[in-house]
């Protein structure tokens, strides 16, 4: 089963959330009449703002990408060839090829058992001399609890950023992914809760910080002082953004509420279908609803969600730990938890776009499914 047929008459179910037009078309044409296109408008800068309030931060820095950037928090971090970043083994291409770019090693790391946050022991055994940074990876917009690990980390010195691409709106321990440690950083792909086509932004608090990332993704601002690349976002996705952040948290509650009618029929003994568990308090934006299985089920289950439809990606993207990727296989270690994470999640769409027969069907077949029906 290829992406292509994967979802058709037979399998009504579309993972591709387009959201209704909210004044999109109305932003986008007083650009236009301003005149002023570029990263350089003013647009930008009242976007960065809307960010940074709505976040409950001091910055906001937007830029092209979700992997510039993190990129350019590496960069403004000095994270230079030959040091080594920390990145989870779930950790996708897009957040593992910026180390890359910057000429630094990456170093993966397991995650704990049945849990995507770093493991600490792991962690703890893998610093070195020339640790530079790491990663924390909220993956399908799911809850990462990485305290023991970030206490690790600062008896070390070594600054922790958040991957929190697919984590708009997600709260952990009372605060949204993104803003809890150095700093945050986010994509707009079109795949993404906030979506401006392509895009993304840094949020932190540290103003130092914001500025070196400023300078760095403007060009140093042409003042010839310092390296710069154009990372720049341009001023009618901008204007996007500012219109589609205004919607985001009834997009976040559409969200919940389609995951927990799905979750409601789900069999309470968890036997073969459960929810990826995250502490009591903290709340999945629900990028995707997240179902794990046991390890003796997991084969089976998966191809019985393609087999309906509801292809896993395991199955629909090949994800597996980062280094089953040939780019990072040379920088492969034992991650036997992460190895086993990824074998065993099935992850759903809930977003605001599926018709109600949508839904029914979806939870109709995973309540199925989860009672071992074919």
């Amino acid at each position: 089963m290829t992406i292509s047929d994967t979802f058709d008459a037979v399998h009504p179910v579309n993972d591709r959330y387009t959201p209704p037009q909210t004044g999109e078309l109305d932003q986008i044409a007083a650009v236009f009449t301003d005149g002023r296109l570029s990263g350089g408008a003013p647009v930008l800068a009242e976007y960065e703002r809307a960010l940074a309030d709505w976040f409950g931060v001091r910055r906001a820095v937007a830029v092209n990408s979700g992997s510039s950037a993190i990129h350019a928090a590496f960069v403004a971090l000095d994270v230079r060839p030959g040091d080594e970043v920390l990145v989870p083994a779930t950790a996708p291409i897009p957040t593992a090829l910026p180390i890359l770019t910057c000429g630094a090693i990456p170093v993966i790391v397991d995650t704990g058992p049945g849990s995507l946050a770093l493991h600490a022991a792991d962690l703890k055994a893998k610093i070195t001399a020339r640790t530079k940074a790491a990663i924390s990876l909220p993956l399908w917009g799911y809850p990462v609890d990485d305290a023991d690990a970030a206490t690790v980390l600062a008896e070390a010195g070594v600054p922790l950023i958040e991957d929190a691409c697919q984590a708009h709106g997600t709260r952990i321990r009372g605060q949204y992914a993104g803003t809890r440690y150095r700093a945050g950083c986010f994509s707009t792909h079109d795949r993404k809760l906030l979506s401006t086509g392509e895009g993304g932004f840094v949020l932190t608090d540290d103003l130092e910080l914001a500025d070196r990332i400023d300078h760095y993704t403007h060009l140093g601002h042409l003042k010839g002082t310092q390296h710069g690349v154009n990372y720049k976002l341009a001023a009618p996705l901008a204007a996007i953004g500012l219109t589609r952040l205004r919607e985001l948290h009834t997009q976040l509650q559409q969200r919940r509420d389609n995951a927990h009618q799905i979750l409601a029929g789900l069999p309470r003994d968890g036997s073969i279908l459960a929810e990826l568990p995250y502490a009591k308090g903290d709340e999945p934006n629900y990028y995707n609803l997240v179902l794990t299985t046991r390890p003796d089920k997991a084969e089976a289950t998966a191809t019985a969600f393609a087999a309906a439809g509801l292809p896993p990606d395991s199955s629909r993207y090949r994800y597996k730990p980062l280094y089953h990727q040939p780019i990072f296989a040379q920088y492969a270690t034992p991650c036997p938890n992460a190895e086993q994470l990824t074998a065993t999640t099935i992850q759903l769409p809930v977003h605001p776009g599926m018709t109600p027969s949508a839904l029914r069907w979806v939870t109709d077949r995973t309540h199925a499914l989860a009672e071992g029906q074919p």
